[in-house]
């Protein structure tokens, strides 16, 4: 395993795009965050990949400017050989933001 360990978003839904303010989707964590929230990602997705286990917390959004906002998280390890954690699948909900106007990338058809 490389260290330190590369994390990319391989895929961020439509929701996340107005807690970002822009496309996300392959970037790496030094291109969506800065050096301070770069390590605290790097610190539980390290965690994650180490334990084996899932992880959930709470994120300010005050690097966004958004101090009245928080990221609520869920991270869930994920093995393509059953053992060895290759991959996080991630949810996160945006708090502070009243329920009905909180993004969930659901459309009517």
């Amino acid at each position: 395993m490389r260290e330190p360990l590369d994390y990319r978003l391989r895929l961020a839904g439509t929701g996340l795009y107005p807690v970002y303010g822009r496309e996300i989707t392959g970037l790496g964590l030094d291109k969506v965050y800065d050096a301070q929230t770069v390590a605290y990602w790097r610190s539980h997705l390290d965690k994650v990949v180490q334990d084996g286990r899932p992880a959930v917390g709470i994120h300010s959004m005050a690097w966004r400017g958004a101090s009245h906002l928080s990221l609520l998280w869920l991270r869930l390890p994920l093995a393509g050989n059953g053992q060895d954690v290759d991959m996080i699948l991630g949810y996160d909900v945006l708090m502070g933001v009243p329920a009905e106007d909180r993004p969930t990338g659901i459309r009517a058809a």
